[in-house]
């Protein structure tokens, strides 16, 4: 049984080996990772919350919810906010229940509303945070920060990895008295902006401030340089 364990892991071997010297050349040559990051401020932000209500019965319960997303309609408006921007999803219904004296017993209906709203202008988010919670929405879920046009900040951190690897290829090349060839191969995978939130929030606020945010994006290219002969 060892010598069959030897045999198959020595195949194994034999095997990487030969695909990793598949994807390099004979020649001689330099292979580098190029790599760049650049932080960029978000320019639209999505939030996402909920109208909850509990009464005694599903129409009381959805009358109120109602309430609630009409009076964030009527203040989203008068604060100069688009109210075609709010996404409202279909009421949801359940029952609410409790424990009393060991019997589970039914205390309620829960209405619950998901909403979200698309802020084109960051800088106003913070009053709109205001306004939700000031409208007894209290129940404010993810912030989602993004760019408008993130490919174009994608291709500006590509261009500098690739200037990157260049330069890492080039003083590489100069240590070993050697000079860069053609390129021969290049391994390019994108990668999605991430956004790095910080979170500030002072005693008299009553909704969370949200400042110096930024997408973070990474870019890696892998390239491998032929070397004059």
């Amino acid at each position: 049984m060892k010598i069959i364990n030897i045999i198959l892991l020595g195949c194994l071997l034999t095997a990487t080996a030969s695909g990793q010297a598949a994807t390099l050349p004979d020649q001689p040559h330099i292979s580098v990772s190029g790599n760049a990051k650049i932080h960029v401020k978000p320019d639209t932000v999505r939030i996402e919350f909920q109208a909850i209500a509990m009464e005694n019965d599903a129409d009381n319960a959805k009358q109120m919810v109602d309430q609630q997303v009409q009076q964030v309609l009527s203040q989203l408006q008068k604060s100069g906010f688009d109210q075609a921007l709010l996404t409202r999803a279909d009421v949801q219904l359940r029952p609410e229940y409790e424990y009393i004296e060991k019997k589970r017993t039914q205390v309620g209906i829960k209405a619950t509303r998901n909403l979200s709203y698309q802020l084109d202008d960051v800088e106003k988010l913070n009053k709109l945070l205001q306004i939700l919670v000031k409208n007894d929405i209290s129940n404010i879920g993810q912030i989602n920060y993004s760019l408008k046009e993130p490919l174009q900040w994608q291709i500006k951190a590509r261009d500098m990895a690739v200037q990157d690897s260049i330069s890492k290829a080039e003083g590489l090349a100069n240590s070993y008295h050697s000079a860069l060839g053609n390129v021969y191969s290049i391994n390019y995978q994108t990668h999605n902006a991430q956004p790095i939130l910080m979170r500030a929030m002072e005693s008299d606020q009553v909704a969370p401030s949200y400042q110096n945010n930024q997408i973070e994006i990474n870019e890696r290219v892998e390239t491998v340089f032929l070397l004059k002969p």
